[in-house]
């Protein structure tokens, strides 16, 4: 049942892509996007089922997060409903972007880094931030962030140590590395690098309308605003391990934030890097909140997501 509510919620949610066309193309993909760019596409009705299957493991996957760690005072589908909402917000988001499939590897790497709170045998753990901060990477280059996003959190939750450093390190090494061999095996690696390479650039941005950016970047900056003047009701009530877990969500958005900076050609679906921090911290507001306003503020935020969808159609001449 849950399942099916889940699916229903993202078709209603991203059923537009069926009726409005979404005019973005995938800037700053890494390889593993390129390839499966050059398998199916990226705009269309099967890049569009893609897209909604995956935000589906996604929500799921969050949900398992949220109540393997505890980190909401009750069970309930809030995490991956608000994870897709927020995915699904703006126009921006509305095709199998790098983004949307490199946001698989942050909730990857956030169970693993969770994981390893006072346990002892966590060489697998720390092995497998890396890896999968190498393999986010490789879809999407800010993605490498996730490896400080996995460092941080080991340094909240653990005493730190060199050698559970390096064992990261070498697991973000493996993806990299073996990626490159097959290309050098198959005389494409001088283009994989070129590829990686250019992925970096100071302040780079791709133009879009201006009442476009303003828009998406308020919208946004709303709910970052609204999560972090929520902080402090995060941690009422809730237990040391908790609290350091929400505090590496935290991290991650300051983290993700930085990525403005040095990630090239960047437009605005490039915000999507921020949905799964701010999708579950923001559901935690609405679990705590009465049921009626709940429900008031829940129903304004997917008016204001179908409106800016259907736009297109409504006032075609704006």
């Amino acid at each position: 049942m849950a399942s099916i509510l889940l699916a229903l919620y993202i078709l209603l949610v991203r059923g537009s892509v069926f009726f409005v066309p979404v005019d973005m193309i995938p800037q700053g993909a890494g390889p593993f996007s390129i390839w499966i760019y050059d398998w199916i596409g990226y705009s269309g009705q099967l890049p569009a089922i893609v897209a909604m299957l995956l935000l589906l493991i996604q929500g799921f996957y969050l949900n398992y997060l949220v109540m393997e760690h505890r980190l909401a005072t009750e069970v309930s589908l809030f995490p991956g409903v608000f994870y897709v909402l927020v995915s699904s917000l703006l126009p921006s988001f509305h095709y199998l972007s790098p983004v949307l499939m490199g946001n698989t590897f942050f909730l990857i790497v956030a169970g693993e880094v969770f994981a390893t709170y006072k346990k002892n045998n966590t060489a697998d753990r720390i092995f497998n931030i890396g890896f999968w901060s190498g393999v986010g990477f490789l879809f999407y280059p800010s993605f490498l962030l996730l490896l400080l996003f996995g460092f941080t959190g080991l340094n909240i939750l653990r005493a730190f140590k060199i050698s559970e450093r390096l064992m990261a390190l070498t697991g973000l090494f493996v993806p990299v590395f073996l990626v490159g061999a097959w290309g050098f095996w198959n005389d494409w690696y001088p283009a994989y690098t070129q590829l990686l390479v250019s992925s970096f650039e100071w302040l780079s941005y791709v133009a879009s309308a201006p009442a476009r950016v303003y828009r998406d970047l308020g919208m946004m900056s709303v709910l970052v605003l609204v999560v972090l003047f929520s902080h402090r009701s995060y941690m009422l009530k809730q237990n040391i391990e908790v609290q350091r877990k929400i505090n590496i969500l935290y991290w991650g958005l300051l983290i993700f934030t930085l990525s403005l900076l040095f990630q090239s050609h960047i437009q605005l679906d490039h915000l999507m890097v921020l949905a799964a921090p701010v999708g579950l911290l923001l559901s935690l507001n609405f679990v705590r909140m009465p049921g009626r306003m709940a429900e008031v503020l829940h129903l304004l935020l997917l008016v204001i997501a179908l409106a800016l969808q259907f736009q297109p159609m409504i006032f075609p001449n704006t």
